[in-house]
């Protein structure tokens, strides 16, 4: 494998593992309250990107990026008949 193959497999994996924590986390929490609460799942998702941000610096900017937009990409997902209604 050549340098360019293993960075870009680092990205992917970085990108994946953040939307499995998230869609997780998300779904974890649709299903055990009765509301979705959105803002604990903002709450978390901002709250973690800062902590990895504070500890590894930009190194993995990829999972802090899409940690946060697959943050709001869910909170909109499973709040979405509260916002059309």
């Amino acid at each position: 494998m050549t340098q360019y193959n293993i960075e870009e497999l680092k990205m992917l994996t970085q990108v994946f593992f953040a939307l499995f924590i998230v869609a997780d986390f998300a779904l974890y929490l649709f299903f055990s309250n009765n509301s979705f609460p959105w803002f604990a799942l903002l709450g978390s998702g901002i709250g973690l990107a800062i902590i990895v941000l504070c500890w590894t610096g930009k190194k993995h900017t990829y999972f802090i990026a899409s940690l946060l937009v697959f943050t709001v990409v869910f909170s909109i997902v499973y709040n979405w008949h509260s916002i059309v209604h």
